[in-house]
C-alpha cells in the first residue's frame, strides 16, 4: 500500500524533533568584561588615596569617578573556552584527586595577552606567553578571593584583576586565568593550573591607565525554553 504525502511529512518531522534534543550540550560560558580609568582618571583618583592603594573600580566610585561611557566599560559575551586542565581541576571536584591549591585571593591569576590565536582544548598558558617578555602577555594576581554565586541562574564564578599604570600597556587580545600566586609575565613564573583561555579584542592600554579586567564564568544547560535546568 502506497503512503500519501500527508504520511511522508509527519515521517520528516518526527525524525527532526528526535535528532533536535541531541544538538543541546550543557554549557560554560564566560564573559570578559574590561572597565578603563584613562591617565587622568587614575591620577585623580591615587591623589584621593594613601601610595600603594590598590585602585579598583568601587574605589575609583567613591571618589566620583567612573568609566568613560562607550571606551571605558565593554563587555565581550561568550568568548572562551575552559581548556583540558580547567576540566580536570573541575572534575576533580567532583570525583578523584581535587585540584590542589584551590583559586583563592592568594591562588589566582587573571593573564592578558597580545595573541589572536584561536582557543584550543590543549593550551597551556596565553599563546603571547614567552617566558620573558612584559610587552605581549602579563598575569595579575586577583584583587580579592573568586566570588561562587549558587544562587544564580545558572550559577557563576567570578574573577577579577586590577592593572596599574606600568603593567601590561600592550594590545590586548586574550584572556586567561592561572592559579599563580604573584604578578608575572609568564605562567611559567609562580603559576599553576591554567584553567581558560579566551580570544576577545579590548584595544591597546597605555601608561598611566588602569584596567580591570572580569571574567564571569556560567555553569548550566540551556534548555529549548530559554531557561537553564
Amino acid at each position: 500500500m502506497s503512503r500519501g504525502p500527508d504520511s511522508a511529512s509527519a515521517s520528516e518531522h518526527l525524525l527532526v524533533g528526535v535528532g533536535a534534543p541531541h544538538a543541546d550540550a550543557a554549557g560554560v560560558h564566560t564573559d570578559f568584561r574590561v572597565q578603563r580609568f584613562d591617565e587622568d582618571q587614575t591620577r585623580y583618583a591615587a591623589a584621593r588615596y594613601a601610595p600603594g592603594t590598590l585602585l579598583t573600580p568601587r574605589r575609583f566610585a567613591a571618589v566620583g569617578v567612573t568609566p568613560t561611557p562607550g571606551w571605558g566599560d565593554t563587555t565581550d559575551y561568550d568568548c572562551n573556552m575552559i581548556v583540558q586542565n580547567g576540566w580536570i581541576a573541575l572534575l576533580g571536584g567532583v570525583a578523584g584527586t581535587t585540584m590542589s591549591p584551590k583559586f583563592s585571593a592568594t591562588n589566582g591569576r587573571i593573564g592578558v595577552g597580545t595573541s589572536t590565536t584561536a582557543a584550543a582544548f590543549s593550551q597551556t598558558t596565553l599563546v603571547g606567553d614567552t617566558g620573558a617578555a612584559s610587552t605581549t602577555s602579563y598575569f595579575k594576581l586577583v584583587s580579592g578571593a573568586p566570588t561562587i554565586s549558587t544562587a544564580a541562574t545558572p550559577p557563576t564564578l567570578v574573577f577579577s584583576s586590577v592593572f596599574g599604570t606600568a603593567v601590561a600597556n600592550f594590545a590586548w587580545q586574550e584572556f586567561g586565568t592561572d592559579a599563580g600566586t604573584a604578578d608575572s609575565v609568564s605562567n611559567a613564573t609562580t603559576g599553576g593550573t591554567f584553567f581558560n583561555r579566551g580570544v576577545s579584542s579590548q584595544g591597546t592600554k597605555a601608561s598611566g591607565q588602569t584596567w580591570t579586567a572580569t571574567e564571569t564564568i556560567s555553569f548550566g544547560y540551556p534548555s529549548g525554553s530559554g531557561t537553564v535546568s
